[in-house]
């Protein structure tokens, strides 16, 4: 079933030295700060194309009710907005962190790529496409692909892609130059309030037995070619 998402408030961003950061809230008042930063390929800062913070400026999330950003996974898109924007090929990284692990959050995307310039986010984290469908600046279903390699592919594509685990770090680069394509970021919830169940004994105890299994395997089949 789809559940809440509760997105990044970009409280302050420095277009020309690529950072941005924001505060998320949770339900149990807890706050979970996210910084983002753009950096050239010899360390030194990167840059934006542009910022919407705090609210203010054009909303592109909101297009047919925000319908490519809501999916079985996903009950609600951006609530207003605040907004990264990059334009790519200019050999940066872009990495986001966040001030403790996040499970499964999401990155809510407007416009990347278009239909004459495909472009492409090369992730170093797996993820999958949850939604998308047309946006503010068109689109279809389909104008988002997952590649091999963590690999996202746009064509105009509106949506919204889900990181399966739990993070505090994620990071990726945009090869291909295009006029604009923005982003934000969702948490459902974070590891402290919702830990990870460890392995049950039992389960422990299957995996040791099975590879004992191998290890006697690879003995017996020595032992057939000595």
């Amino acid at each position: 079933m789809a559940v809440p998402y509760h997105y990044v408030d970009w409280t302050a961003a420095n277009v020309a030295g690529g950072t941005a950061s924001g505060t998320i809230t949770l339900p149990d008042s807890s706050v979970v700060t996210v910084s983002f930063e753009a950096i050239n390929a010899d360390g030194s800062p990167g840059n934006l194309n542009f910022a919407q913070t705090s609210g203010a400026g054009t909303n592109y999330w909101a297009a047919f009710g925000g319908a490519p950003y809501i999916s079985a996974e996903v009950d609600n898109a951006p609530p207003d907005s605040d907004i990264v924007s990059l334009v790519g090929g200019v050999n940066q990284t872009y990495r986001v962190t966040l001030s403790e692990p996040i499970k499964d959050p999401i990155m809510a995307i407007v416009s990347l790529g278009s239909g004459g310039t495909p472009t492409t986010y090369d992730f170093d984290s797996p993820f999958t496409i949850v939604s998308q469908g047309q946006g503010h600046w068109g689109g279809t279903s389909t104008s988002l692909t997952q590649l091999p390699d963590d690999i996202l592919r746009g064509a105009e594509g509106h949506g919204t892609i889900q990181f399966i685990g739990t993070f505090s770090t994620f990071t990726w680069v945009v090869p291909t130059p295009e006029n604009w394509h923005g982003f934000t970021f969702g948490i459902r919830t974070t590891e402290a309030i919702e830990p990870t169940p460890a392995p049950e004994p039992a389960a422990l105890a299957l995996f040791g037995l099975g590879l004992a299994g191998i290890g006697l395997l690879r003995r017996r089949r020595a032992s057939a070619r000595g």
